[in-house]
């Protein structure tokens, strides 16, 4: 039998076995939770481990009498936004997002089959790209850095990192154009 408050008690003093107790009882429930947030099974498992090694790590200042799970889901949660945040500005997730929005809100597996096979055929697209294009296009996409501070750190003007970014997404959409999958229209 789970004994909630014999747990934390012992989790604060630094039991293995309580931590294991605690994993056992809500990492299904926090991996479930992740799911259907991010809908992405990797993004998921990377919320469930961070969440319980945030718990390992604040364990001796933990306050939550008399309701962990909701502790637990509320440090899944800041972590959950942490991971939208960083791909917020990936045009993939925005799409993705729309279409989630409009779809039921069970994860199925078709979604996530679906949501893996259009990020295959991203990976395939971004092969078709110069490396100067590819280069350029995931610095503004993946790491999210303007036009200028592209142009500054790689010492080229604004207006050519504008062509090279103009020219990827051309490539990427003529790559991906014939794909069934919803989210082709990412870019």
């Amino acid at each position: 039998m789970f004994d909630e408050f014999e747990c934390i008690n012992n989790l604060k003093r630094g039991s293995y076995k309580a931590f294991t107790k605690i994993y056992d009882e809500y990492a299904d429930s926090v991996f479930s939770f992740a799911l259907l947030q991010l809908r992405n099974r990797d993004a998921a498992r990377d919320v469930v481990q961070d969440t319980f090694m945030k718990l390992w790590i604040n364990r001796r200042i933990i306050n939550c009498t008399g309701n962990l799970k909701g502790f637990i889901l509320s440090i899944a949660r800041y972590r959950i936004i942490d991971t939208l945040r960083q791909q917020m500005h990936e045009p993939k997730f925005e799409e993705y997002i729309e279409h989630c929005a409009e779809a039921p809100t069970e994860v199925t597996p078709e979604d996530i089959i679906m949501y893996d096979e259009f990020l295959s055929l991203l990976t395939e697209a971004k092969e078709r790209l110069t490396p100067r294009e590819r280069q350029i296009y995931e610095m503004s996409r993946d790491s999210q850095l303007t036009v200028s501070q592209i142009a500054g750190e790689l010492g080229i003007s604004e207006q050519t990192v504008k062509n090279h970014i103009t020219s990827a997404l051309r490539i990427l959409r003529n790559a991906i154009k014939g794909s069934p999958l919803i989210f082709i229209f990412w870019l």
